[in-house]
């Protein structure tokens, strides 16, 4: 058999191994330089701690946003303009002149260097010996070439096929690769070209190369003769590929000792350096609709791909499929009849765009681990109050996008689909969870902005309250006496919150809720993977349940009943809390760039509708989150910060119940610092069913582990800021002090109405004559909400 063209083949196939992996070296992105804040920061001395807790300053309500427009320039004459525009023209044009003869004298240096005969520098040798004689160098001979056209010869056969791109990048904010590529390979069989080979000579032919690739594979290779027969007579001219990798380890060993007629092509391979870090945001890859090397009874088609690309199905590689996909290359040849190659032409592949996310590798890691090591099945998001930046996003369990490159199997697929865990779940975009005592927030606010109520307004705070027969405990089961709202948010007291829904009432109740973000999309942009969660609304209510007053608007205004939110959601409303002025929305892309670095689109920040909140209030709520923390009686002390004063809200919510059993999560959500505050978080764990976690014994030691190790990384580096106290809110203070008549936490003698007891049916005489006994009844601390409809 002549081996003549297999061995031309063999250097073609070479050739453009050697081309693609060229143009993978030269078109790699460089490493994303990171974009500087919108909104630049004070600059605070290195290594200085603050004294905890710090005084209040709060956010300016009309403080713009950070992506706020430059003023208007001031108004200018008609004439002035006109003179001002001629004067532009005649200097753009005096410059396009200057450019041009920079331009030609450019040229003309460079032709006379071509001309000069170009002399060696002689540099002093301690041998002394004479330099050789530099010749000049002599024109590379040019590869002719042969155009490609049927017309050469009847029987010559074109080929024409392309080399698919890399794909683009993936980086975090500061330029480290999230998904990156790398070079994987196929073997394959190189079948002889030539006609007029008969069946059994093609298999002979086959058969040991065919075994010799099954034993390089861990997944073998099952390959018919029908198969073989059908690929030499209509695909000769290209490989017959395998359908799975070669092991990385017996690469080197098939280049260092080839084989005759079998193939090693090499592929552009996503992988993710990371393993499973920040996997839901980033996605999932499968095969696209080119799908996988094309069957073998298929005839050879112009411009078919060197090997099977892939598509993003989920996450970022989804969202931005057409910037990642980068623009194929081209490999054209020309075969006679014999098999034997008269020409080829190669064009380089171009690598897709690369995505500059928000994320910070550094963080994304610390809270990762943080919740595995705790055993977490929930979220925490960590996202920077000014511009919306998502620099932290963590879902546990996590699923590695390396398992998903090339597809999985059916079976592997409805295991995870199955999987108790739900690893496939990104609870920090599409579980729905009741934001439970976190909602108080928006309950406190909904009361101060209403007419009747301020600051230094106290409510009672009695153990309970009845809603048409059915009593609602306080979570502390005790008289809390009165308090003020700053009292309520740090003792978290439900009754409080009860006696404020009803002073606000149900339609500003759900304004507020809507105007923080809730029951509708963030805006962030994997719209496809988010949900809105639900904000119910009087409206809404009516016409499904009837009016909603009472114990319904009681449990809505502690983010119980029918209030659905993501923890994304949450974080954003922390966020908006934080600035004051509104509410930013979530962004975790900030550009695309090419492969040479530059911009070819930007994200900016943006935020929701202004706020419009009175500053007064915002500071009597910042106030009672950090008393949260450090208030002595607060519920979130175990998330104290040793570098910056944290301000948090902690919450307990009833989530599921299934057969009996209830199922309960746990939040701690907040912002950092107190004083001009940095980041916005929500961290939420999922309980066992039965199991009842504490938001603030749960959850707040996660939260206060996880930003103390943020915070002493940027004392280290020296970017921690130093807290600057202020005396904002010391009237506040003393006025507080001198309302109260003795300390909150001496409960006043009351007591506490204890639940309804329902009484066994009366039969007989006794229940003829006799009649019910109707209850003693039970003082009523406190005023409460009246109607509605009962608690189910």
């Amino acid at each position: 058999m002549n081996t003549r063209p297999l061995s031309l083949l063999a250097a073609a196939l070479s050739l453009t191994v050697a081309t693609s992996l060229t143009a993978q070296e030269e078109i790699r992105p460089p490493k994303a330089l990171p974009v500087p804040e919108e909104v630049p920061e004070e600059i605070r001395p290195a290594g200085a701690v603050p004294d905890l807790p710090p005084k209040a300053k709060a956010i300016e309500e009309d403080e713009p946003p950070p992506d706020d427009p430059a003023p208007d320039q001031p108004w200018e004459p008609e004439e002035a303009r006109k003179a001002r525009e001629k004067e532009e023209a005649a200097l753009k044009r005096e410059a396009e002149k200057a450019r041009e003869e920079m331009e030609r004298q450019q040229r003309e240096k460079e032709e006379a260097e071509k001309d000069e005969v170009k002399k060696v520098r002689m540099v002093p040798r301690e041998d002394n010996l004479p330099l050789p004689v530099v010749k000049p160098r002599e024109p590379r001979e040019q590869k002719k070439k042969i155009p490609i056209a049927k017309d050469t010869d009847p029987n010559a056969k074109p080929l024409s096929l392309r080399i698919p791109g890399p794909r683009g990048l993936i980086v975090d904010r500061n330029g480290q690769p999230l998904a990156q590529n790398k070079v994987a390979h196929y073997i394959g069989i190189q079948l002889p070209m030539q006609e007029g080979q008969n069946d059994v000579q093609i298999l002979d032919y086959v058969k040991p190369r065919l075994a010799f690739c099954q034993a390089q594979l861990k997944s073998g290779w099952d390959l018919s003769d029908a198969d073989i027969i059908s690929h030499y007579k209509k695909r000769r001219w290209v490989p017959i590929y395998s359908p799975s990798l070669v092991p990385e380890d017996r690469v080197t060993k098939l280049k260092e000792s080839p084989q005759a007629g079998v193939i090693l092509r090499p592929i552009f391979l996503r992988t993710y350096p990371e393993n499973a870090l920040a996997g839901h945001l980033l996605g999932q890859m499968a095969k696209n609709e080119h799908g996988f090397f094309s069957a073998h009874k298929l005839d050879l088609q112009a411009d078919e791909l060197m090997w099977p690309p892939t598509a993003g199905r989920q996450g970022l590689e989804k969202r931005f499929e057409k910037e990642l996909t980068g623009e194929p290359g081209s490999y054209e040849a020309l075969f006679d009849a014999r098999g034997e190659k008269l020409a080829e032409e190669t064009t380089r592949p171009r690598a897709g765009h690369t995505v500059v996310t928000t994320l910070d590798i550094g963080m994304q890691k610390i809270t990762e681990r943080k919740l595995r090591e705790e055993g977490v099945r929930g979220s925490f998001v960590i996202m920077d109050v000014k511009t919306g930046d998502i620099v932290a996003m963590a879902s546990t369990p996590c699923y590695d996008p390396n398992d998903w490159v090339y597809g999985v199997s059916d079976e592997y697929y409805k295991k995870q689909l199955d999987h108790p865990e739900m690893p496939m779940y990104c609870r920090s975009l599409q579980g729905l969870y009741p934001p439970a005592s976190t909602f108080k927030i928006i309950t406190c606010l909904a009361a101060l902005e209403t007419d009747d109520f301020t600051p230094y307004s106290e409510l009672n705070c009695p153990p309970g309250m009845y809603f048409n027969k059915v009593y609602i405990k306080n979570h502390s089961r005790n008289h809390e006496g009165s308090m003020d709202v700053e009292r309520a948010i740090m003792r978290s007291c439900n009754t409080w919150m009860f006696q404020a829904a009803k002073i606000c009432g149900p339609g500003a109740l759900s304004t507020m809720a809507v105007r923080f973000g809730y029951g509708d999309k963030t805006g962030i942009c994997l719209e496809d993977m988010e949900l809105p969660g639900f904000m119910p609304s009087p409206e809404s209510y009516a016409k499904e349940k009837g009016t909603m007053t009472g114990g319904i608007l009681a449990i809505t205004s502690i983010g119980q009943g029918r209030v659905l939110s993501t923890p994304l959601q949450v974080c954003q409303m922390m966020a908006g809390v934080a600035r004051g002025d509104a509410v930013p929305r979530p962004r975790l892309v900030r550009l695309i760039q090419d492969v040479d670095g530059r911009v070819v689109q930007h994200f900016p920040p943006s935020t929701r509708a202004p706020l419009g909140l009175d500053k007064v209030n915002l500071d009597a709520v910042r106030r009672g989150m950090r008393d949260v923390v450090y208030g002595g009686g607060g519920t979130g002390s175990r998330a104290a910060n040793d570098y910056v004063t944290i301000v948090g809200k902690t919450g307990t919510g009833q989530w599921k119940e299934k057969r009996g059993v209830k199922q309960h999560v746990a939040w701690f959500a907040g912002f950092i610092p107190y004083k001009n505050p940095e980041y916005a978080y929500a961290c939420l764990y999922e309980g066992d069913p039965g199991e009842g976690p504490s938001g603030g014994k749960k959850v707040a030691p996660i939260v206060g582990d996880v930003f103390n190790e943020i915070y002493k990384a940027k004392k280290n580096r020296g970017d921690l800021q130093k807290e600057v106290p202020d005396d904002d809110d010391e009237a506040f203070v003393k006025a507080r002090s001198a309302r109260r008549a003795g300390p909150a936490e001496a409960p006043p003698a009351v007591a506490a109405a204890p639940p309804p007891v329902a009484e066994k049916p009366k039969r007989g005489l006794r229940w003829l004559f006799g009649g019910r006994k109707k209850p003693a009844p039970a003082p009523t601390p406190g005023p409460a909400p009246q109607g509605g409809r009962p608690l189910r």
